[in-house]
């Protein structure tokens, strides 16, 4: 191999990765660590609480929203790696033509799944960002502390599913592209 082969980051499954797919994933790498404050916070939670009885209103909103978070970015990420769940054993079973078409077809599927997401969280975070007049506030959770969390969730929610619709695109132009070239065997035959 050259040098310029073993520079290129590739997915689990061996497929280079985009230059999208890179940037999800090493921002993947920082938004990991809100799992780590989380814990450090609800940590700090118990001792206040069970140790100088001092219980604070902000502690268990923080930790939903932060490890929201980090949950709704782990969709974008198991894209960018190809890291997501499979049920391979029908898939194994086809012959190579037949599994490219499936391939493009479940791209496909994919990408509407996708983009219906990405719709759906555009009117959801609208109206968490909006009032029904068109002016701006951020929807709040109502509790004591009445933190913007489900504002923040919500728009983050619309930014990983159109990110992971971007990423749909893209394998699926992947997919198709390798739809279209020939198949081992029918190399071998010319």
């Amino acid at each position: 191999m050259d040098e310029q082969t073993t520079d290129i980051r590739r997915t689990l499954t061996g497929q280079p990765m985009t230059w999208l797919d890179i940037w999800i994933v090493r921002l993947g790498n920082v938004i990991g660590w809100l799992y780590f404050v989380a814990v450090v916070i609800s940590v700090c939670e118990v001792i206040l609480r069970y140790g100088f009885n001092r219980p604070t209103s902000w502690a268990h909103e923080t930790t939903l929203m932060l490890v929201g978070i980090g949950m709704l970015w782990g969709g974008s990420y198991c894209m960018a790696e190809d890291r997501h769940i499979r049920v391979t054993v029908i898939r194994d079973a086809m012959g190579p033509r037949l599994g490219r078409i499936v391939d493009v077809i479940v791209g496909v599927m994919s990408l509407l799944f996708c983009g219906g997401l990405a719709w759906a969280g555009y009117v959801m975070t609208e109206k968490a960002l909006f009032d029904p007049t068109g002016m701006f506030r951020l929807q709040r959770s109502g509790s004591a502390f009445n933190s913007p969390a489900p504002a923040v969730v919500k728009t983050v929610l619309f930014i990983v599913v159109l990110l992971m619709t971007l990423q749909a695109i893209q394998q699926l132009w992947i997919k198709i592209k390798i739809l279209r070239e020939p198949l081992p065997e029918e190399n071998s035959e010319q």
